[in-house]
């Protein structure tokens, strides 16, 4: 039994949870655990009881959590590890137009279907359209750049790629059929037989198309990724509904996360700035790096490495249209170790938004990284600006660490 205050109303908290008092529960049902981070940047641990369209229900000791699914960034299986690489299983690759990657073995088609044997999804047919490329050959580092050039490179014909030493070469021509034994090839007026263990991978002449009706991400224990428009968890079973209209349902223990992000969220370093200013101290000028440090390292604060995000030296200006778009700016700012650990660098950082200044400090070698999250809502233009500090410009290397703006 739920106890409900005596108003009968819920009560709102700050963030996006809804608790309410659980009295009596003693059922044996176990739950998966599973951390929520919510699109503000908070996060809550629980047992995940059950997620539709509208909200997902937490059991956090002994409370229930009701979160509204449209706050949620992302939910997280940590105790659910990676099984084994797709490369370390040797497994076929499937990879949809819609950027869904799947992993698997007896890929076969007809010319119209493609039909695959899932590892965590089980038996699929995608129609042959919606189909980018299948690999058959696990990936190194130097096939890696080789194969996705490959697929960036705008095609009219079937590509049967092929691997010559360190080289992978390809044959422009029409694949009609495959299966697990050989793939039935039309080159220059002649359809040619090629046994499968000679093939490399196979690219079709398809446009890669983002699904717009993507709700989510998904990800499973065994590195696969599919973009999906409907998912529902009950039961211990998570359902879902593809791109390609397949409705799928997997055990729970086969999820490792869903990244509700879809959209919803722009990285300043997927952006190009309207304006950029650059004032050297001296003669130098520092221009400003995304995703990474100026000699090509991952940013780190803190002994902390982030994946995305700006690396900027003072002084820099960096202006951003936004088109009233978006609610917030979230980032983690910090003077980058490689210089941070031998104590240089000192910035003053200013944000400002429409001209009103949002943030404004002085960021040492000394400081520990700081979290920031600006309301940005119904503003035109964002302007972040890293002057120089104390001590000239020596070191001022600053991340503006997972800088992000959420819808």
């Amino acid at each position: 039994m739920i106890a409900m205050p005596k108003s009968g109303k819920n009560i709102l908290l700050p963030t996006i949870l809804m608790t309410f008092v659980l009295l009596g529960f003693t059922g044996a049902t176990t739950y998966a655990q599973v951390e929520v981070t919510s699109l503000d940047g908070q996060s809550v641990v629980g047992e995940l009881v059950s997620l539709d369209a509208e909200q997902l229900v937490l059991n956090v000791g002994d409370a229930v959590k009701v979160v509204a699914l449209d706050r949620v960034m992302n939910i997280a299986w940590p105790e659910h590890e990676l099984v084994k690489s797709v490369e370390e299983a040797n497994l076929q690759t499937l990879l949809l137009t819609d950027g869904s990657s799947l992993s698997g073995q007896n890929a076969r088609t007809d010319g119209l279907n493609v039909t695959f044997d899932s590892q965590s999804l089980g038996s699929m047919t995608v129609p042959l359209k919606n189909v980018k490329s299948l690999r058959f050959k696990p990936l190194n580092a130097t096939s890696t750049e080789q194969w996705n050039a490959l697929i960036q490179k705008p095609n009219s014909d079937d590509r049967l790629v092929i691997q010559k030493g360190e080289v992978l070469d390809f044959l422009a021509g029409v694949v009609t059929q495959y299966n697990t034994e050989n793939v039935q090839f039309l080159y220059q007026g002649s359809e040619i037989p090629v046994r499968l263990a000679k093939v490399f991978g196979i690219i079709h002449p398809v446009e890669m198309m983002p699904n717009q009706a993507a709700t989510c991400s998904l990800k499973t224990t065994s590195g696969e990724s599919l973009f999906v428009t409907q998912v529902s968890v009950s039961e211990g079973q998570m359902t879902v509904r593809t791109g390609p209209g397949e409705q799928v349902v997997l055990p729970l223990e086969s999820i490792t996360q869903l990244d509700f992000s879809l959209g919803r969220i722009v990285y300043l370093s997927d952006m190009t700035p309207e304006g950029t200013e650059y004032t050297p101290f001296f003669d130098t000028v520092w221009e400003y790096q995304r995703d990474r440090t100026v000699d090509g390292s991952p940013l780190q604060i803190g002994r902390k490495k982030f994946s995305k995000g700006l690396w900027v030296h003072s002084k820099t200006t960096l202006t951003y249209r936004l088109a009233g778009e978006f609610s917030r700016l979230q980032a983690t700012l910090g003077i980058d170790d490689a210089v941070a650990l031998t104590g240089h660098g000192n910035v003053d950082v200013v944000v400002t938004a429409d001209d009103e200044v949002l943030f404004e400090q002085n960021i040492s070698a000394r400081d520990s990284a700081i979290p920031l999250d600006l309301p940005l809502t119904g503003k035109r233009f964002l302007k972040i600006t890293v002057d120089f500090g104390k001590g000239l410009d020596i070191g001022d290397h600053l991340d503006i660490a997972d800088a992000r703006l959420i819808k």
